[in-house]
């Protein structure tokens, strides 16, 4: 189970590690302190190592945390980017940067989401417009955030959505669950009223570094989807068919594009378009390299649960710290074949990019 003070020290481990890498490395790294506290009120951070000719017309950003908790797996293939100088600090051909723990509060309280329990891939939408409506989300609130929670509940919601699935197709539930929602704040993926922390300084940071850039690529990792320790590449929001060749010609079979009705296709709020649609000049490829964990009803449970915490829990309780616990063993296995695994995919990817 997990308490305040061990959150905190597998938080400072896992960035110190990072920092520690980088600087031995030879990049320079910015540290932008997060204006809420970790557990037991530590300071946390997002922070950008670069490396490389920032002067270059290429940029290659790998980026970890968008979601929270997946920054664990995110930022060891980061730091053993670093170790093995697998992205060389002296090319003088492209601009390298790392972006580490873009939610920090996420990844250091062992949540996909941020302060205001927005996840941050639903929040990168136009606020001046009217906000989406999920209609399907609205009619599962109350299952997906019920007022207690035990193994019992667990187990309803399981059966429940797969009476849903059974009913209406993985697609609809899939877009209902996960495409996002801007009118339930205690929900699950709750997209936000407004721009978040994290939104505005990674917006900052990528305009500062696509300065006078001709192409970049931005490789934002995550986990928790798909078959354990595999790491596939995909794309989200409308495709095009010169983004998807772009990504076949780089990554060959390594590249999912799922099929735009499909279960995995998220339209609305993503970073990766949003970044694309910042720089129209430039020639932009942005892409999720994600790797698969648990089975996708532990991954809901534990998505179900960790809100429930936040909304009707208390964090300190047995309880509390078993939610916890299995937050991140839904998102994070921490053995030594899987971390294997998945950094020598990673490594692969990135060695092609």
């Amino acid at each position: 189970m997990l308490d305040q003070k061990t959150m905190a020290a597998r938080y400072n481990k896992s960035r110190g590690d990072f920092l520690q890498s980088a600087s031995k490395a030879g990049w320079h790294v910015e540290s932008i302190e997060h204006p809420q506290k970790g557990p037991a009120g530590i300071s946390i951070y997002l922070d950008i190592a670069q490396a490389g000719n920032k002067f270059a017309d290429d940029l290659l950003m790998v980026s970890s945390g968008t979601h929270g908790i997946e920054g664990y797996l995110g930022s060891d293939i980061q730091t053993r980017l670093l170790h093995e100088n697998v992205l060389d600090a002296s090319d003088e051909k492209r601009h390298l940067a790392l972006v580490h723990g873009v939610n920090p509060y996420g990844f250091a309280w062992h949540r996909r989401v941020n302060e205001d329990n927005v996840d941050l891939n639903r929040n990168f939408i136009d606020f001046e417009a009217p906000l989406p409506v999920n209609e399907s989300y609205a009619k599962l609130d109350d299952t997906l955030n019920p007022k207690a929670w035990s193994s019992d509940q667990a187990e309803k919601l399981g059966k429940t959505i797969d009476a849903m699935i059974e009913r209406l197709g993985l697609p609809v539930v899939f877009q209902a669950i996960s495409g996002g929602q801007y009118n339930f704040p205690d929900g699950v993926q709750y997209g936000g009223q407004g721009p978040t922390w994290s939104r505005t300084i990674l917006t900052n940071i990528w305009k500062q570094m696509m300065e006078g850039k001709k192409r970049a690529i931005n490789l934002d990792l995550h986990s928790g989807l798909g078959e354990c320790g595999t790491g596939v590449i995909m794309t989200y929001g409308e495709e095009t068919q010169s983004r998807i060749q772009r990504a076949r010609n780089m990554w060959g079979d390594l590249f999912l594009s799922p099929p735009a009705d499909g279960p995995g296709v998220i339209t609305k709020g993503v970073v990766g378009p949003y970044l694309e649609g910042l720089c129209p000049k430039a020639e932009v490829l942005a892409v999720v390299l994600e790797f698969g964990t648990q089975p996708p009803e532990v991954v809901s449970r534990s998505i179900a649960a960790d809100n429930w915490l936040h909304v009707h829990g208390d964090i300190d309780t047995p309880q509390g710290q078993e939610i916890k616990q299995g937050t991140l063993d839904a998102f994070y296995i921490d053995e030594t074949g899987f971390r294997e695994m998945v950094y020598q995919r990673a490594a692969q990817v990135v060695s092609a990019m």
